[in-house]
């Protein structure tokens, strides 16, 4: 019981963690206007695709079994 709990915790603080830049997008006023969901043996990226005005960030998250991983956001 104690190892799933602290699992949880893990999950929740690295989320906020790894999603940082991503939020800092979308307190400038950017949209989610696409989401992709692409899944592999180990892990899964989801791919969310931010837009303000002409202005486009692609921004990719890795989903791993223990939680959050890595994220990114590039301007194309």
């Amino acid at each position: 019981m104690k190892k799933i709990i602290l699992i949880i915790l893990v999950i929740f603080c690295s989320s906020s963690l790894y999603a940082s830049e991503m939020n800092k997008l979308l307190e400038q006023n950017y949209k989610i206007i696409k989401t992709e969901l692409v899944k592999f043996e180990n892990d899964a990226h989801k791919i969310f695709t931010l837009k303000n005005g002409k202005n486009i960030f692609i921004c990719s998250v890795i989903i791993s079994d223990i939680g959050l991983e890595y994220s990114e956001c590039l301007k194309p």
